[in-house]
This record gives structure tokens, C-alpha cells and sequence, in this order.
């Protein structure tokens, strides 16, 4: 039997992880830039937690199942339920607000195989509680923005709408909670039609959705022109007004702290969480036809969760669907260090291995890539493997360099060859790469 990756999964191999691993590197210098406190939780909790508002396309989607103990148990399909959890149990009763968190994990969801699509897949998070200030929104959407930048992404825009402007309306209008989570899930998978159905069979007046359909069909990057617009679409509505304003300052805030006019506003937007509350965004880059990443406000959910009423807004960017553009973009970093850090070392006598080796360890002890030569290859092949694993430096140590107390160092780009004694090794390749 020939065993094959599970469907949906994938191997990460070198050339692509090291990109993930420059995403992540990003994250984390993110992290550090703007204060979040790094966290890990399961990837196992329990499905109640994360089913709870999740939305019905993601609960279909879950991996689900009995433990041994007959307990209910779910494979996270995102982040934010988690840590609404780590929350509650670690933070809600000591921790100073606001309290910034930052994760990196895996998430699970039994989609559909495609572009872009896989069942495992990987999120960074931004998690800012207890502010329900404009400058929170503003922050995150401003952290996305660096990331994307820093990774070397010129051509991206924001998604942005507000859920709190239909929820308003909804709910002034006497439809609840379940209802309107419904209408947003029809409204994420673009099944437009259903959530008019949907406003007809509650009784909804035509006026009320001309009213509605005329909210949703405003978007554009004129964001002044469209929060004027919904203002004036809106004078029966006081608390969906306010939810403009709030959307006005969120956006302002945003631009006021030198950042790029990237918005594409659209108020008739919606993602497929249940849990948010107010501004809701997307990442996209031209040409790239799924966003790379997304968040929103989510005011009630740790509420929900029998917490305490807190105030919270995030982001979750997608690291598989961010490498998988900069692939399509050709933004690659080329690591010069790590071609100018690797040495390989060959011992040409068995008999001297014991003082080779040591070598090697006091090498590594000092943070240099060394790859010890374990095939006791020829020295030609051992030059070529070398050249083609783009390492750079060349240690080749026979009897007689132990005698000397000196090694031969072949430096494999200029092809010059020079004799270090052994002590000197250290100093010798640390000027080197340093210059």
C-alpha cells in the first residue's frame, strides 16, 4: 500500500516553508512592534465552544468526534472561539484592559479541496480586549497593513464594511439575533435573493428593503461620498447612524496614521462568523481572487461565552493563502546570511574524527550553520553537493591539519582556498561573514 497525504492536507517543503517561516517572522516582529503578548491554545476544544458562533457553513465544515471518554470534541476551524476561552479562564478577572493578544496555529475545516482552499491551514491572530474605541479598529487594520507591507506586498486593498448597520436596522425592525445570522450567512455566500426572501416571509415593507437593497449596493473608494450616502439612507435609523459614524472614525483614524488610501468600502458586506458585532474587513491583492485575511469587531461573543461583557476587535491573516500570493507575485526573500553562515566539514582519516568533530561542536556553539559530512564522500562530490546546497565555506581537515593545528577553508563562490589555524577559526569566520 502506497500511503499518500489525506486529502486536503499538504507537505510543506523546504523552498515554501522557509517563506512561512518569513511570514512568521514578520508576525512576530508585529507582535513585538505593537505590544501582543504571544499565546498557544489546544487544537482540540470542545465542539459546544466552537460551534457556538461559528455560523452554519464553518459548523458543517468542522472535523468532529467522541474522545474515549465519550466527550464531544472539535478540530479548531479558527482562532477567535479559542481565545474568547483563554480569556475567560486566565484574564477576565486579573488582567489590566486593554489586553493585546497575538497566536500562531493550525486550523482545521473539512472544505472542499481547491486554490487556496485546504483543510489544514495555518492563521496568525491579533486579538485587541476590552476597548470599544474607533483607535482599536483603527490599530488592527493598521497592524494588517504593516504586515502585508513589510512582507513586500505594494498592491492590496481592505474589504470594510459594518455589520451593526443591517444589525440595526434588523433589529429596530424586529427581527432577532438567529434571523439576522441567517440573512449574514446568505449575504457571505452572495445568495442575495434568499436573504430578500428571507425580509418578505418576516413582513418587512418594500420601503424598508429598497432601503436595504440601496445600503448594500453602496460601495466604492470614495469613502466620504459613501458614508454621506448611508447617512442619508438612514434618518429613521438613529443606532444604525451610529454605526456609520463609528465606521467614519474607524476609517479616519486609520488613514490619519500614514497609511496608504487602500479601502474598498462596501456596506452591503458580510462575513461568515455569527460572533461579530461592528467593523468587519478583508484583505485582497489584485489578481489573487480570496482574501488573504480578515477581522472584525466582536463585542459580545466573550459575553456569550458566559464572560464578562467585553468589548473586542481582531484579525486573523491566512498564512497559506499569503505565501500562496507572494508565489504568484514572485516576492521572495533571498536569505544571503544563510548562504554566507553554512560551512560543511569533511574528515578525510577516521582515525582524526574524535578532534573533527569537536571542531564542528565548538563551531555550532558560536551559532554557525555547520553540516558535518556523514557519507564520507569523495572531496570532488563533496564540493559539488556543497555548491548545489549553496553553502558557502569548505572545512577540509585530514591528519596532517591536525598536526599543523590548521585546516584548509575553501571558500566555494571565490573558489580561493586558504589555510586558518584552529583556534583562529572562530574569529576567522566571524570577520567573514561579517563583511
Amino acid at each position: 500500500m502506497e500511503f499518500q497525504t489525506v486529502k486536503g492536507m499538504r507537505d510543506l517543503l523546504p523552498d515554501t516553508y522557509r517563506m512561512f517561516k518569513q511570514v512568521i517572522k514578520i508576525v512576530r516582529e508585529l507582535f513585538d512592534a505593537y505590544n501582543y503578548q504571544e499565546v498557544s491554545m489546544p487544537v482540540l476544544e470542545p465542539f459546544e465552544l466552537l460551534a457556538a458562533k461559528s455560523g452554519e457553513e464553518i459548523k458543517e465544515t468542522m472535523y468532529v468526534f467522541e474522545d474515549k471518554a465519550g466527550r464531544k470534541l472539535a478540530l479548531r476551524p479558527e482562532m477567535t472561539a479559542s481565545i474568547a476561552r483563554l480569556y475567560i479562564t486566565h484574564f477576565m478577572k486579573a488582567a489590566k484592559k486593554p489586553l493585546r493578544l497575538g497566536y500562531i496555529g493550525a486550523c482545521y475545516r473539512y472544505d472542499n479541496p481547491q486554490y487556496g482552499r485546504y483543510r489544514e491551514f495555518r492563521q496568525a491572530g491579533f486579538e485587541l480586549i476590552g476597548s470599544s474605541q474607533a483607535e482599536a479598529d483603527a490599530e488592527i487594520l493598521s497592524i494588517c497593513d504593516d504586515l502585508m507591507t513589510r512582507i513586500g506586498f505594494n498592491d492590496f486593498d481592505f474589504k470594510v464594511g459594518h455589520v451593526g448597520i443591517l444589525r440595526e436596522i434588523l433589529e429596530q425592525e424586529g427581527i432577532g439575533e438567529t434571523i439576522q445570522n441567517k440573512i449574514f450567512s446568505l449575504i457571505d455566500r452572495d445568495k442575495i435573493d434568499e436573504a430578500y426572501q428571507i425580509f418578505k416571509k418576516h413582513d418587512l415593507s418594500n420601503e424598508v428593503i429598497e432601503l436595504i437593497k440601496s445600503l448594500m449596493q453602496l460601495k466604492g473608494k470614495n469613502v466620504k461620498d459613501l458614508i454621506n450616502q448611508a447617512r442619508g439612507l438612514l434618518g429613521s435609523y438613529p443606532k444604525a447612524r451610529e454605526c456609520v459614524e463609528n465606521l467614519k472614525a474607524i476609517l479616519t483614524m486609520y488613514l490619519s496614521s500614514g497609511k496608504r488610501e487602500r479601502l474598498l468600502c462596501d456596506l452591503g458586506f458580510a462575513r461568515g462568523l455569527e460572533y461579530y458585532t461592528g467593523m468587519i474587513f478583508e484583505i485582497y491583492i489584485p489578481d489573487l481572487a480570496i482574501a488573504v485575511g480578515g477581522g472584525g469587531r466582536y463585542d459580545k461573543l466573550i459575553e456569550n461565552f458566559h464572560g464578562q461583557s467585553t468589548s473586542a476587535v481582531g484579525c486573523a491573516p491566512g498564512i497559506d493563502r499569503i505565501v500562496l500570493a507572494m508565489e504568484k507575485k514572485e516576492i521572495f526573500e533571498i536569505d544571503e546570511d544563510a548562504y554566507e553562515n553554512k560551512i560543511i566539514i569533511t574528515c578525510l582519516d577516521e582515525d582524526i574524527l574524535p578532534q573533527v568533530l569537536l571542531i564542528a561542536h565548538d563551531l555550532r556553539k558560536k551559532n554557525f550553520a555547520i553540516e558535518f559530512d556523514v557519507t564520507r564522500k569523495s572531496l570532488k562530490k563533496l564540493l559539488s553537493f556543497a555548491a548545489e546546497k549553496k553553502i558557502r565555506y569548505a572545512l577540509i581537515i585530514g591528519p596532517e591539519e591536525i598536526v599543523k593545528q590548521e585546516v584548509a577553508v575553501k571558500d566555494l563562490k571565490t573558489e580561493k582556498q586558504t589555510l586558518v589555524a584552529i583556534d583562529d577559526l572562530i574569529t576567522y569566520f566571524k570577520e567573514k561573514m561579517k563583511n
